[in-house]
């Protein structure tokens, strides 16, 4: 009987391995980049089923640089790198520097996530942060994997990319 249960005890476990390979397998065939079907990418804002992904490697940029970099500043200060990382590529939360957004990638859906929060994480900032910040910030998220993509890191490293380190100050009141 013992060997009757051991046997059966392997096929049950060699059939969890290879159900779990395929469903696996039929993930990454069936979703670009992982996402979901009601993402959006920000190049298709909207528009879910079009199953268009933006170009991974370069973004264009319509904002300003000068903003951008503010808003680069304010996520600093406000410590989004906590959960979506330095380089806005995803931790705890998710990435911002992606082309799939699940709650859309309009400007007026981030503002949303931005403003109202976000189930299981995203805290609310509306209280918090103003509309221009909020909009500063959007600017910022907007700059990424483009050439106008704030580079400094670090706080110390503001002033060698030419941005007032009293606005970060600031921020911070």
């Amino acid at each position: 009987m013992g060997t009757a249960r051991n046997t059966m005890f392997r096929i049950t476990c060699a059939a969890v391995v290879a159900l779990t390979v395929a469903a696996c397998s039929k993930s990454k065939k069936t979703t670009a980049g992982g996402g979901s079907p009601d993402t959006t990418t920000p190049g298709n804002e909207g528009n879910p089923a079009s199953g268009q992904v933006a170009e991974v490697s370069s973004r264009s940029f319509n904002g300003d640089p000068k903003v951008a970099a503010q808003g680069r500043v304010l996520f600093l200060a406000y410590n989004c790198y906590g959960c979506h990382g330095g380089l806005a590529g995803g931790a705890m939360g998710p990435s911002l520097r992606d082309t799939t957004w699940k709650y859309g990638g309009t400007d007026q859906a981030i503002y949303s996530s931005i403003h109202d929060g976000r189930p299981m994480g995203m805290p609310t900032w509306g209280k918090t942060l103003s509309e221009q910040q909020i909009r500063t910030l959007i600017t910022y998220i907007r700059s990424l994997r483009s050439s106008a993509e704030p580079k400094f890191f670090f706080a110390t490293q503001m002033a060698e990319a030419g941005v007032d380190t009293a606005d970060f100050r600031k921020a911070l009141r």
